[in-house]
């Protein structure tokens, strides 16, 4: 009986192995900064980002609260992102700073695609995109995306609803007196 020569199992080749690493290393790196170079919020006020996102959340979920005639729309929208932004200062530094990694998230074009599906920026989306990409968000089997998706529309919503000017669009009368 004549002993066959084995052969060592085949195993990834080391450089193959130290390349994926850095690339892996490097997607993650530039994910990571431009989320940060993307955050939603800096020093206690709302960034250019975090004001398209909130704009693009509040279009999707006041849609029917909306004024059609787009200079009233517009002045709608820039109020309510007044209102965000005295909203988001009234957070303890520790929730800003979850605030705008979440925005940041949602500005940053690849991870946006990846939590919501929206492909377009929130400005360039249409209002029927974004429902769709809050949907995708709020039935997703992730804890994190749905938290998200609750985070955005909870607070547009608490916003919008809570101040007095726009009382007057969603038929409320306002406190009565007693």
């Amino acid at each position: 009986m004549t002993a066959t020569p084995t052969s060592p199992p085949a195993s990834p080749k080391r450089r193959w192995l130290l390349k994926t690493g850095l690339a892996i290393g490097a997607i993650g790196a530039a994910l990571g900064g431009s989320i940060f170079w993307k955050r939603g919020v800096s020093d206690g006020h709302l960034t250019e980002h975090g004001r398209e996102v909130f704009r693009g959340v509040a279009r999707g979920v006041l849609a029917n609260y909306l004024p059609d005639a787009p200079a009233a729309r517009e002045a709608l929208l820039s109020r309510h992102l007044k209102e965000m932004e005295r909203f988001v200062q009234t957070l303890p530094h520790a929730v800003q700073i979850e605030f705008a990694a979440l925005l940041g998230l949602m500005a940053n074009a690849p991870t946006r695609m990846l939590v919501c599906g929206l492909r377009k920026s929130w400005s360039e989306a249409s209002v029927e995109d974004i429902q769709a990409a809050l949907e995708t968000m709020r039935i997703n089997k992730l804890p994190t995306n749905m938290m998200s998706y609750h985070a955005l529309r909870d607070i547009t919503g608490i916003v919008f609803f809570s101040t007095r000017d726009n009382w007057s669009l969603v038929g409320y009368p306002g406190p009565l007196d007693i």
